[in-house]
């Protein structure tokens, strides 16, 4: 089993936005979403100003951060749904492509 383990997701597999995820020790897996948990990034800094309004649905939103992978930053989209307990958005982009984002990289 994998219970406790950390890594970072690499991409979604399917449209369920079920993640594969690269283990801290390197190896790649395929999750269940509800299998997984964001971990707090509690050593990053909050950049001043991110945060300042509310994330909701239908809300016009810039890509920010780098935390999820695809190169999305600069992006523009708008929010469609959040994802997880986390508040972590799917948002759908200029280009009508959906993406699930971690709630730091959307601003």
């Amino acid at each position: 089993g994998h219970l406790g383990k950390k890594g970072e997701i690499t991409r979604f597999i399917d449209a369920s936005n079920n993640p594969e995820v690269r283990l801290d020790g390197g190896q790649l897996v395929s999750f269940y979403k509800e299998d997984i948990k964001v971990a707090p990034e509690a050593s990053l800094p909050t950049p001043s100003g991110l945060g300042s309004e509310p994330l909701n649905v239908g809300l016009k939103v810039e890509i920010v951060g780098s935390l999820t992978p695809g190169g999305h930053k600069g992006k523009k989209g708008e929010i469609t749904r959040f994802v997880d307990a986390n508040s972590n958005p799917e948002v759908r982009l200029e280009g009508g492509q959906l993406v699930s984002f971690y709630k730091d990289d959307v601003k």
